[in-house]
């Protein structure tokens, strides 16, 4: 890591160097040495890393010092010397007041040390979500980092900005907040090139206190965006597109000072980038065109037919942020077309978790009445019957009844075959509901439960049937993670087995129609990623192997386990005769033999009687089977 010697990093978080070694001569060494990483997990330390001891909830950082001495971390900073180095023991030690904040310094001081662009992602709704969209459209031509997980607080923040490395020129970084003065201490470590604002909704009104409140918060960053750089607004949001008119007394003096020094595009449907002919698929996304203004960036007027593979009709919204972001940076729309397309749902957020009963849609992570509005929208979308299981939302301040109450009347008002409300806030929803639906306690348009592992225990009794949608949504507070994995695991007939662990997996004709991934490639690109992915293998009901097979797309790390042996001859005759059979014999595996593909396996469709598909082709293993799923 550039210049983050034990001396300037000292130097940048105010602290004290206590160096302790064996040798004398080993300690200019040790001086000049650049750390390897910066973590504040002692598991991640690696040789040559920085570790900072934080302080949480739950434990001290500063127990595990003396540990990630051992593993050969460079150094530790900490609020107190340990008691192994006034015993004598070797350590490079840099003592701070408070080590939350050195950690915020140090990443302040980092990102002066890379060269690579930072755009930030800021708003209520859907960061995540045009986090993922706009890294996949940069990563088309640009090495890229990205905010992994939901590290996008004042923690999360400083540990994505020391993930990004020399090499990368790209970063997306995801700013999330809760209070005023958050975004200010977040724009100070992240300094972007170019912000996006998504939208203004009633979130964490509890210390905001309403949508000016949010507006004033997240606007924070406007000060910390450089000279000349760009905010990308949305401008069919009611807030933003103030900003986007540069209007007068919206903000305080020095956030519109700050206004007049950075450029402005929006998106929308009067934006710089619009979108019209909008097809929505459901649960597998949207299909529209996006359209560039005739002398946006100096650009001519273009315009392309793009699929946006994340679910909901606001994604669009989405990948018309990711759009602008590409051709800020110089890119073609063909080329933000196709990573828009590349984009995949993320765990916890919309995501689409198939079983042999129902499609469960994953959006637990977290929750605001704006979001579960967008999530009903979505439901009201899809085809088929629809379930929804939604839970409280925290943070809403003195109007959080009355904010539940409107998400359940604003359900009523659409297409929704049942709902279930879970926690005591979500009574309001319930009551919100009923008062427009007409309906009572016993009737199974709606239900109610207090809690989490109440509506666990009667998940036989609520009334899913097969082909349902269920979308699960709540505050991450309420452990709604857990939820989908019960909501899977009572939809899953088929199993991925681990040693003896049983572990659920989609349902697998659905993973296996992901066949059309790898046919609109070329063949040189299937073969290659069947060259790179792994082996599986599939067991009857009493646990006979009846065929091995490769993978062809990424889905292959779901099935991996080490050390299953397969039988040499059957290996021999490409994926062998009993797994043809038993395909054959699975009405719900009828298309998993399309799944697998190499130009290498001739004269495979003739032998097994298969007719040839456009652009399908056989799988031959190469190498011992790595992964196996039982039939129940």
């Amino acid at each position: 890591m550039k210049n983050m010697t034990l001396q300037n990093i000292a130097k940048v978080v105010d602290g004290k160097l206590y160096l302790q070694t064996a040798k004398k001569a080993d300690s200019s060494d040790i001086l000049l040495k650049e750390a390897e990483n910066i973590v504040i997990d002692s598991r991640l330390v690696i040789p040559g890393g920085i570790f900072v001891a934080i302080k949480g909830e739950r434990t001290d950082g500063h127990s595990y010092i003396d540990s990630v001495i051992e593993k050969g971390a460079l150094g530790v900073i900490c609020e107190k010397l340990p008691d192994s180095y006034e015993n004598g023991s070797s350590g490079a030690f840099i003592l701070v007041e408070d080590t939350l904040i050195a950690l915020k310094k140090l990443a302040a001081f980092y990102r002066t040390q890379i060269n690579a662009k930072i755009v930030g992602i800021v708003g209520s709704v859907g960061k995540t979500s045009t986090k993922e969209l706009v890294a996949s459209v940069l990563s088309q031509k640009f090495k890229t980092a990205k905010t992994a997980g939901n590290f996008n607080n004042e923690i999360g923040v400083p540990l994505t900005l020391f993930s990004i490395d020399q090499e990368h020129e790209m970063a997306v970084v995801e700013m999330g907040i809760s209070d005023f003065g958050e975004m200010d201490r977040l724009g100070t470590m992240v300094n972007p090139d170019a912000v996006v604002m998504t939208n203004i909704g009633p979130c964490h009104l509890e210390k905001l206190g309403d949508l000016d409140g949010v507006l004033k918060a997240k606007s924070e960053v406007l000060k910390h965006i450089k000279p000349g750089g760009l905010l990308i607004l949305n401008t069919d949001d009611e807030k933003l597109i103030k900003l986007a008119s540069r209007s007068k007394n919206v903000l305080s003096e020095e956030l519109t000072d700050a206004l007049e020094k950075i450029n402005i595009a929006g998106y929308g449907k009067n934006g710089d980038v619009f979108f019209d002919s909008v097809k929505n698929l459901g649960v597998e996304g949207s299909l529209f065109n996006m359209n560039v203004k005739k002398g946006f960036l100096g650009l001519d007027e273009a315009s392309t037919s793009v699929k946006v593979n994340l679910q909901g009709s606001h994604m669009v919204m989405n990948a018309l942020a990711a759009c602008i972001a590409g051709l800020y940076f110089g890119m073609d729309i063909k080329e933000i077309a196709k990573g828009i397309e590349a984009a995949k749902p993320v765990k916890g957020r919309c995501c689409p978790n198939y079983t042999d009963r129902y499609l469960v849609v994953d959006d637990s992570y977290n929750a605001n009445p704006k979001s579960m509005m967008a999530a009903i929208d979505l439901m009201d979308e899809t085809a088929g019957r629809k379930v929804l299981i939604l839970g409280d939302m925290f943070e809403l301040g003195e109007n959080e009844k009355q904010l539940h109450r409107e998400v359940g009347e604003y359900a009523a008002k659409k297409n929704i075959d049942l709902l279930i409300c879970i926690g005591g806030l979500s009574a309001n929803m319930y009551e919100g509901y009923n008062s427009l639906a007409g309906n009572t306690q016993q009737d199974t348009k709606a239900l109610y439960f207090n809690s989490r592992e109440e509506l666990i225990k009667n998940l036989d009794s609520i009334g899913l049937k097969n082909d349902d949608t269920i979308l699960v949504k709540a505050s991450h507070g309420m452990g709604f993670a857990e939820l989908v994995e019960k909501l899977i695991d009572k939809g899953t007939k088929y199993r991925f087995i681990k040693g003896r662990e049983f572990m659920q997996i989609d349902n697998i004709m659905k993973l296996l129609s992901q066949t059309h991934w790898a046919c609109n490639r070329s063949r040189e690109t299937v073969e290659k990623s069947i060259e790179n992915s792994l082996c599986f293998g599939i067991l009857d009901e009493n646990g006979v192997q009846v065929g091995f097979g490769r993978t062809v797309t990424d889905y292959a790390t779901m099935f991996y386990v080490s050390d299953v042996v397969v039988d040499k001859d059957l290996q021999k005759h490409g994926l062998g005769k009993r797994f043809v059979e038993f395909i054959k014999s699975s009405p719900e595996l009828e298309y998993l033999w399309g799944f697998l593909g190499t130009t290498k396996a001739k004269g495979f469709y003739e032998k097994c009687g298969f007719e040839k598909k456009d652009d399908f082709f056989m799988a031959m293993p190469k190498t011992e089977v790595k992964g196996i799923f039982k039939v129940k």
